[in-house]
């Protein structure tokens, strides 16, 4: 990976983890969520439609339209599970299953989907990676019944962060990158639109006044983080962007220790510095 490749992709992990936070902080609101997203795709469409009178509308073929559609409702399902988690899951637990969970997965998919390849160091580093997840993850797995369920919905995200993050990886070569989460993020608020008007279409304009603050921030941190990331995926290879993006892991159980009063184990320690060495040798390699 190289050195810009691995910049962008820390920018945006510091990102991600704050915007998280954000959400853990409004017990992942469904109605927050949502209004996140719409804001997102607001924001998108004054530059999609300044490349498009620039440059002329994409060219969308059949293969392309399915990838589009594929990223919409995978997004629309990561957002929904994530609210989900959000709950009643503290982020120390949920984001490190959540975003680390699908790392080995993601970097299996990029060799036998995508062809792609990994050194020796870059392996270990995705070793390490998982071992610190798993070593942060251990603690809850032995706790209740309600936080055995916030680590399965947890490892729901996981699993759709796999799909969207081998889609992505084609998708972004078939459209423009900005015509891509343009795309994505309209069709995962239509997706969405219908479930979030059936619980809570009394209390929208409520919540959009009381939250605006959390909106906006989730709103503009999970987009920009995420067009980096795929300005990411057009220069290196997936399997150890993904894996690198996972330094938001450290970032986010820090947060929890320090501004969300969560509770601090020495396994969860252990897990932050295995995943700081796992970083290194992904950066090495």
């Amino acid at each position: 990976m190289s050195a810009e490749v691995w910049t962008w992709v820390m920018i945006a992990a510091v990102g991600h983890a704050l915007w998280n936070a954000m959400a853990r902080h409004v017990a992942g609101d469904i109605a927050v969520m949502w209004l996140a997203f719409a804001l997102g795709t607001v924001v998108l469409i004054p530059p999609c439609a300044y490349l498009w009178w620039q440059n002329g509308p994409p060219v969308l073929d059949q293969t392309a339209l399915l990838y589009l559609l594929a990223t919409g409702v995978l997004h629309a399902a990561y957002f929904a599970l994530l609210s989900r988690a959000y709950e009643g899951g503290e982020i120390s637990l949920v984001y490190p299953i959540a975003r680390g969970s699908g790392v080995g997965l993601t970097a299996l998919g990029g060799v036998t989907l995508l062809g792609e390849t990994v050194s020796l160091f870059g392996g270990a580093g995705i070793a390490l990676v998982l071992l610190g997840i798993g070593l942060i993850s251990i603690p809850s797995l032995r706790d209740s019944l309600p936080q055995r369920r916030n680590v399965l919905l947890a490892l729901s995200v996981g699993l759709s962060i796999v799909a969207y993050s081998l889609v992505d990886k084609i998708g972004v070569t078939l459209i423009h990158p900005l015509y891509y989460i343009t795309g994505m993020w309209i069709l995962g608020s239509l997706l969405r639109w219908p479930f979030i008007w059936g619980q809570r279409r009394g209390t929208l304009w409520a919540t959009a006044r009381t939250h605006y603050r959390y909106i906006v921030l989730i709103g503009l941190g999970s987009l920009g983080t995420y067009l980096l990331i795929l300005y990411a995926y057009t220069l290196g290879p997936v399997s150890y962007i993904v894996a690198a993006r996972e330094s938001s892991v450290v970032i986010g159980t820090l947060i929890g220790f320090v501004f969300l009063g969560e509770q601090y184990t020495p396994l969860k320690l252990a897990g932050v510095l295995s995943i700081a060495a796992g970083l290194v040798l992904i950066k090495v390699g």
